[in-house]
């Protein structure tokens, strides 16, 4: 990170002459560029006798309004704001084969092709929180799954702190009484046995209304502006999201089961009837629990069994 950014990002006043020292460059030179930044939207503000100090916009998302935010000593410290693209999913995937570093980001203020799961598209207008993370975790291959389950509890926990009744249904959707606020995206690149990098890609519906999406859409998704009638700071959301994530994805693999207890919490799957599609096959019984690999541990006519992936019918989802 360029030193003048690393001084805006730590989000207090800095003096022209600090800026000066550890960019190695005049006093004069320090102004120019912060003219350049205000000329691409940032609002830092200057006040004799203490310097500058960047200021973020309400529902900024700039990188440097995402990094002052930031609570993280890892996950979205390397951000990049992109006005659209096909899907952060693949803007990402470019970097990481190029050696990006663990904790990347990329936001996007809309997606032409957003991904969802089975090579679904997901609908993603401006207004949204689109955004993909970077990471290369020490998990063997059969546990990775549980970062899928790991990022809804850090959604909803987010959720929950607005007020809204998240809940999430396995694998990878957070609910709001039966409407889908927000999908969770794992794509993995690996060996049979070792993780090269993960790529974790979540769509959350925020400032904008559902009524706007397509028709088949709209019937199953909300937003937050939907059930708080305001609109809510992205970059606040963003940066809540990625603190609980980062607490739990530290702890890994010994954090594993406070992951799993916490996401029962949540959960509107398990103790429920379920039917589920899952390669070519449908399995129905009664949505026992979680094991420690992530598969959702199932109860049918012919004994207990653990789905791996699959789309999921919940009855009585609340």
């Amino acid at each position: 990170m360029r030193p003048l950014d690393r001084l805006l990002a730590e989000g207090k006043f800095f003096s022209g002459s600090e800026a000066a020292s550890q960019m190695g460059v005049s006093r004069a030179a320090v102004s120019k560029q912060i003219a350049r930044l205000r000329d691409k939207g940032y609002l830092i503000e200057s006040v004799r006798g203490k310097g500058y100090m960047l200021v973020p916009r309400f529902d900024g998302l700039l990188p440097l309004e995402i990094m002052v935010r930031l609570r993280t000593r890892v996950l979205g410290r390397n951000p990049v704001l992109l006005d659209t693209v096909d899907s952060t999913q693949n803007f990402l995937r470019g970097l990481a084969e190029q050696g990006a570093a663990e904790g990347t980001l990329v936001v996007s203020l809309e997606q032409r092709s957003g991904k969802g799961r089975a090579s679904r598209t997901w609908s993603s207008p401006p207004g949204g929180l689109w955004f993909s993370l970077l990471l290369r975790p020490s998990l063997p291959i059969h546990q990775v799954s549980i970062l899928t389950l790991m990022f809804g509890v850090a959604v909803a926990r987010t959720l929950m702190v607005e007020g809204i009744p998240a809940s999430l249904k396995w694998p990878n959707d957070v609910l709001v009484r039966g409407r889908k606020i927000c999908g969770i995206l794992l794509e993995v690149s690996s060996d049979p046995e070792n993780v090269e990098y993960v790529i974790a890609g979540i769509g959350l519906n925020v400032n904008f209304s559902t009524a706007d999406l397509p028709e088949g859409v709209r019937e199953r998704a909300v937003s937050t502006l939907d059930i708080l009638g305001r609109r809510l700071d992205r970059a606040e959301l963003l940066s809540t999201i990625l603190m609980h994530a980062e607490a739990m994805y530290e702890g890994l693999p010994s954090s594993i089961s406070g992951i799993l207890e916490d996401w029962r919490l949540f959960s509107c799957t398990l103790g429920v009837p379920v039917s589920i599609s899952s390669y070519g096959r449908t399995i129905e019984g009664k949505a026992l629990d979680i094991a420690q690999d992530g598969a959702l541990l199932v109860e049918t006519d012919g004994g207990i069994e653990r789905v791996y992936s699959g789309d999921v019918t919940v009855k009585n989802v609340t």
